[in-house]
Formats: C-alpha cells, sequence, structure tokens
C-alpha cells in the first residue's frame, strides 16, 4: 500500500497535512515545508486534521518544525492534532515539548 502526504501552505502561512505521516512521507513533508521557508513564507501554524496515520517519524516532523520555529523566534501552534500523534508524544514523554493538549498546543 502507497502512502502520500501534502502539505499545503495558505500565504497567511497556516499549514495543513493531508495524509499519513510516516517513515515514507516525511521526507517529502520536510521539504515542501524547507522550501516554503526558504521563499520567505514559513510555516505559521499546522493543522493535522487531515492526517490519516502517524507514526514515530511523523512525530519526529512535528517535534521539528517546533523546534524551527523557535529557532526563528517563533511559535508554531499545532491544531486538531490525531489521537495516534498524541498518543506516541506521551509514551515517548514528548507531549510537553508539542505543548498540546488533544486539539491544539
Amino acid at each position: 500500500m502507497s502512502e502520500h502526504a501534502l502539505l499545503s501552505l495558505e500565504p497567511s502561512g497556516a499549514g495543513r497535512v493531508d495524509g499519513a505521516m510516516t517513515l515514507t512521507t516525511v521526507t517529502s513533508l520536510y521539504e515542501q515545508a524547507a522550501t516554503a521557508s526558504r521563499n520567505g513564507k514559513p510555516m505559521q501554524s499546522l493543522n493535522l486534521s487531515d492526517v490519516s496515520h502517524v507514526d514515530s517519524s511523523g512525530l519526529a516532523l512535528v517535534l521539528e518544525w517546533k523546534s524551527e520555529a523557535r529557532r526563528g523566534g517563533r511559535n508554531l501552534p499545532i491544531y486538531e492534532a490525531p489521537a495516534d500523534l498524541l498518543s506516541l508524544a506521551k509514551l515517548c514523554a514528548a507531549s510537553e515539548l508539542l505543548a498540546m493538549d488533544g486539539r491544539e498546543s
């Protein structure tokens, strides 16, 4: 089964992931966000309501995006985090790093 993922960014910087955030897709998602950032349009928020599945690679990607935002002097609010991301974050003791409460950070 082939997994797909697409990061869409609004002019406001609002990001939305559609598809799986897994080992198979995180490189592409990261590159999409990096390209936008290099073009002067860094992600300002992230909506995960259309994410179909998350594994530990997806969690690592979200942590990296949060870290990059902090280094750039921004906060990256996360909205509509899926249950599997929240479970992984809790299991890995990363909930506090993500500052998530289940719906938004």
